[in-house]
């Protein structure tokens, strides 16, 4: 796409991202680059190993690799079937194309473009949008769709984390690790639990911390406003495991099929662990990429597999494997899955145009006249037609 298309994609997917403060860019450039001077130190410490490991993978055999790209393939699948039952039913016109076309989109929008990180979220918001979905509704959906990947995500983590704590499966390394990973695991379920049953203490919490922390009133006040959204995303989620559908199998494929490259690649350089350690490595280690640190996912990996017995130059060589694929191999179908998408979206919204009533194009037409560039009118528009 030209650049002009670029930055026209960007201002439909992320209006609100704007170029960031020159301090900002140089704290990112000083984090990248003490990232990269920690990689560097690791590969030269253990550079034996590493080359060792490199010369492994490169006289490896290529099916490997096609194993690879295969189960990231199954693990892309099996986001879209998730995706497309929770979320894109909101609206029947929705095909599985045209989730797939969200998966992958924002897949390449986090990758390619500077959306802030909204990445995905952004590229599903927008497209859902365009055809007419609420905003509550959406919000709910959402929230419902990521509670059911993470419910997979913190089992797993529980699971592995127990397996190695009690030695499970010829595990020889790591049972602090394990204890860590399986207390983290239970923590966050609870905690989200506790958010988003009812009833729960969490509103007089946090409108009791409101009162007495004046500076955080407005803060709190929001928060407490949010937990009726979680709750109803949360009584969405548990219909949905009340009444099973296939596709809600997507969450187990997204993590296990992942996972499977990761295995690979660590099989490819020679790296051999027990089932146990791998999976809590896995698990374990992308909790880092909450971290706001340049590489802290891939630093998380390879440094959880380091600390359960993986030779350093071998695993820090599987890992950076891992996210090439993991990473840029959906980014690359991702970028014609965009540009269609962009060609959905404007076909969606000029049949959402044409079913407007008069009123509401006045009120659209009013807002434009008025230089509304964040178009908060006729979002409120769209969502009174959607509402009719």
């Amino acid at each position: 796409m030209p650049d002009t298309g670029v930055r026209s994609l960007i201002r439909e997917i992320a209006p609100g991202v704007g170029p960031r403060a020159p301090g900002r860019v140089w704290l990112t450039r000083v984090l990248a680059l003490t990232a990269a001077g920690i990689s560097a130190f690791l590969v030269m410490a253990h550079d034996g190993q590493f080359v060792h490991a490199l010369g492994r993978a490169l006289h490896a055999n290529w099916q490997l690799v096609a194993v690879a790209v295969a189960l990231e393939a199954a693990s892309v699948a099996g986001y879209v079937l998730l995706l497309h039952r929770v979320v894109a039913q909101a609206n029947p016109k929705l095909r599985l194309k045209d989730s797939y076309d969200m998966t992958l989109g924002g897949a390449a929008a986090t990758r390619l473009l500077p959306t802030a990180g909204l990445g995905g979220a952004a590229v599903t918001v927008w497209a859902l949008r365009a055809r007419g979905v609420r905003t509550s509704e959406l919000a709910e959906r959402l929230l419902a769709f990521l509670l059911l990947l993470y419910g997979v995500y913190l089992s797993a983590l529980l699971a592995g984390g127990a397996a190695v704590a009690f030695g499970l499966g010829h595990v020889t390394h790591g049972r602090i690790l394990g204890v860590l990973g399986a207390a983290v695991a239970a923590a966050l379920a609870a905690t989200v639990l506790v958010a988003v049953a009812g009833p729960s203490p969490v509103p007089q919490a946090v409108t009791l911390f409101g009162q007495r922390s004046p500076r955080l009133g407005s803060a709190s006040r929001w928060v407490a406003m949010q937990l009726p959204v979680l709750r109803a995303s949360f009584r969405r989620g548990w219909q949905e495991v009340r009444r099973p559908h296939p596709a809600l199998l997507g969450a187990a494929a997204y993590w296990a099929f992942d996972l499977g490259v990761l295995a690979t690649m660590l099989h490819a350089f020679g790296v051999g662990l027990p089932l146990a350690e791998v999976v809590l490595a896995y698990f374990l280690g992308t909790l880092f990429n909450v971290v706001p640190l340049p590489g802290s996912l891939s630093g998380g990996l390879a440094g959880s597999l380091i600390a359960l017995g993986a030779p350093a130059g071998a695993a820090i060589a599987a890992v950076l494997a891992y996210r090439a694929l993991a990473v840029w191999l959906p980014a690359i179908p991702g970028v014609a899955s965009l540009a269609r998408l962009r060609t959905s979206v404007a076909s969606w919204r000029m049949d959402t145009g044409s079913r407007t009533p008069r009123t509401q194009v006045r009120r659209i037409a009013r807002a434009r006249r008025r230089g509304d560039s964040s178009c908060t009118a006729y979002v409120n528009a769209g969502e009174q037609n959607a509402s009719h």
